[in-house]
């Protein structure tokens, strides 16, 4: 039988309130010089009558010395042995229960094959970058939403279209490289990414209709604010976030993330670093 069927919490309870020195030997039922597990397991079969004690042995099982053998007196024994009461009768705290291990904060960062997973979501950005060799266009989940939100948009009058689409490592080396040289890299870094770090390499970018800040305000760019997460994408490089994206506000930029993360992101009001506890600067 086991120690923990033995004890019920109201019958502890009362054994913890009786006051015993447990000296004479008092609860070493078989008077073996300690009192333990055997101890209880005699005196409770006693209790229970299926084993009766020999006479010699009740002085030592009647734990309160009250004159009897009852569940209390092995209440009494069953809290020494488990650490509850001492020898002399003094409360012994249980020791306590291991805190839990605390649930991880902050965003899940995986590398895998040289390319960056925030939370499960590709991150190409100032802070991560892609491997030389990733992409080979735009995916087909990328390209078959700006489809459909291009037929939504022809609905409410608005005609979109992609004016850059994907960009290999070495595209983006040629454009970042003659931006610099033509304006610096101070500047050249606000508006335009490094090899390596640009979203255009991931293949879930798109530019639509005309990437430059003439495009701010058109009819077609507050369309897009206010319907591309419709179709899962969101406005990457939203106004007001030009310190957390690294990068000056673009409204032709959408990021292809899929329906229900596009929601999510675009109701909190974040940018994509914000929303996933990120930050984008070269390192």
């Amino acid at each position: 039988m086991k120690l923990s069927a033995v004890i019920s919490a109201a019958a502890l309870t009362l054994a913890l309130s009786a006051v015993s020195a447990f000296a004479d030997g008092i609860g070493d039922i078989n008077s073996d010089g300690d009192i333990n597990v055997t101890d209880l397991m005699m005196i409770s079969a006693h209790v229970k009558s299926e084993k009766p004690l020999q006479e010699e042995c009740f002085a030592f099982a009647d734990a309160n010395e009250d004159g009897d053998i009852n569940v209390t007196d092995v209440m009494m024994v069953a809290a020494h042995v488990k650490g509850l009461r001492s020898l002399d009768g003094s409360f012994v705290a249980p020791e306590p229960e291991p805190e839990p291990e605390p649930e991880p904060t902050g965003p899940v960062i995986e590398v895998i094959d040289g390319v960056t997973y925030v939370d499960g979501i590709l991150i190409a950005n100032k802070s991560y970058a892609l491997p030389q060799n990733y992409g080979n266009g735009l995916t087909t989940e990328t390209l078959n939403a700006f489809y459909d939100m291009q037929r939504g948009a022809s609905y409410d009058g608005i005609s979109l279209w992609i004016c850059s689409g994907f960009r290999s490592y070495w595209d983006q080396n040629y454009l970042y490289w003659n931006y610099v040289k033509r304006d610096g890299q101070a500047a050249a870094d606000t508006y335009s990414a490094r090899p390596g770090h640009s979203e255009h390499q991931t293949g879930l970018a798109i530019d639509i209709n005309n990437a430059s800040r003439s495009f701010n305000g058109s009819r077609e760019a507050q369309w897009i604010a206010a319907h591309c997460a419709e179709y899962g994408f969101i406005l990457r490089y939203p106004q007001g976030k030009e310190d957390k994206t690294g990068f000056m506000y673009e409204s032709w930029h959408v990021r292809y993330v899929g329906k229900e993360l596009a929601g999510k992101i675009t109701d909190s009001g974040l940018c994509l670093e914000e929303y996933l506890g990120i930050d984008s600067y070269y390192h």
